[in-house]
């Protein structure tokens, strides 16, 4: 997998760009990413999927794996930059209705405000 980035804002929001394809040859490593990141005491993560171009089930499991710990610590996962494939991947799956996405960064950083 290529190196995926990430950064902590002022706020306390985690960014993490998501890779060019996240399937079954890359989730188990963005889940240890995603891990790593919860692990210390990061629990409001932004997933940027604008350069993103195809994601599969098991990709979509790596994302939605730490749900409930983010969740029982008053944080969460939101998604931005979704393309079609995976707008539908989140429709077939309903999954779009347990992840929130945004149509931009600047808004899914804010929403940890409200």
């Amino acid at each position: 997998m290529a190196e995926v980035i990430y950064k902590k804002l002022a706020n306390g929001v985690v960014v993490i760009n998501g890779p060019e394809r996240l399937t079954s040859d890359s989730s188990d490593d963005y889940k240890k990413l995603l891990s790593a990141l919860v692990d210390d005491g990061n629990f409001k993560i932004v997933i940027d999927l604008s350069a993103t171009v195809y994601m599969d089930s098991r990709g979509l499991g790596a994302i939605v794996s730490k749900i409930s710990v983010l969740r029982s610590n008053n944080g969460d996962i939101r998604i931005t930059g979704i393309n079609t494939q995976i707008r539908q991947l989140l429709e077939i799956t309903h999954l779009n209705q347990i992840l929130k996405s945004y149509p931009d960064l600047h808004t899914a950083v804010n929403s940890f405000k409200e």
